[in-house]
């Protein structure tokens, strides 16, 4: 497992500052089970500005992934999964039944969560023409994921209902949570808004610390379980959620 983990390091940018074969990248679009595969696409720009993609995808969300990466994010979905097993147990056997009942409404949550080996780069042509060392080089076998401009922001974490819900223009972290209810064990001080490029941030939701975080279209909001209530063993298990959220395959 080391030696994998190892290897996701090195593979993570997914991209190296030279080519010596072309990549293939397989498109996929909404709907569709099926993708298109295009070959002999050397770079970022190449890919960008293929004709066959013009008009077709949200560049802001779009997801680029490699395909070792992938593998590696499953695995990490895989062992999740076992940890918050785990940690339903232990709780149980701490006769902290309240709690195991949220943990186990988030396991069902990261279950059903499709994720992908995602590479964090702009897929922006202007970013890519005009930012040095932007126009990164592809080699492999890579996946492209396209969706239309979303409709509405994602909750996750220890809430309810959690699921999409209505963008609204204008509407803060904490208004999307205004009328929704924590389970037991959430942080309710601060949660965590997703950026429809994956970039994370932590942002203040109680009434004595709120500040205004615009949640743009297809963002996710992950409300955490607050380290009080997590065992000592267990005090990672919000970073691990929220890693595999940023892996996430747009609906």
């Amino acid at each position: 497992m080391k030696k994998l983990l190892l290897l996701a390091v090195s593979l993570c940018a997914g991209f190296i500052a030279s080519a010596t074969a072309d990549s293939r990248v397989a498109i996929y679009s909404p709907g569709q089970s099926q993708p298109v595969v295009i070959e002999g696409i050397n770079t970022l720009q190449q890919l960008t500005l293929n004709p066959k993609l013009a008009g077709q995808t949200w560049w802001p969300g779009t997801v680029i992934a490699e395909k070792m990466a992938t593998a590696v994010q499953l695995e990490q979905q895989k062992q999740l999964l076992a940890r918050l097993d785990a940690l339903g147990v232990d709780l149980r056997q701490d006769n902290d039944s309240d709690l195991a009942g949220s943990v186990q409404q988030v396991r069902r949550q990261i279950a059903a969560l499709r994720v992908t080996g995602r590479q964090f780069v702009s897929l922006d042509a202007d970013v890519i023409r005009l930012q040095h060392g932007a126009n990164r080089k592809l080699q492999g076998d890579y996946s492209l994921y396209m969706l239309a401009k979303p409709t509405r922001v994602d909750l996750y974490g220890a809430v309810t209902p959690a699921g999409p819900q209505a963008y609204q223009v204008g509407y803060s972290v904490q208004d999307y949570l205004e009328t929704h209810q924590w389970l037991e064990g959430a942080e309710k001080s601060y949660a965590t808004l997703i950026m429809p490029d994956g970039q994370a941030k932590t942002v203040p939701v109680a009434y004595w610390n709120r500040r205004h975080n615009e949640a743009a279209p297809g963002s996710i909001i992950y409300v955490g379980f607050s380290s009080w209530a997590l065992p000592s063993d267990y005090q990672d298990i919000n970073e691990k959620i929220i890693s595999l959220l940023t892996h996430r395959i747009p609906d």
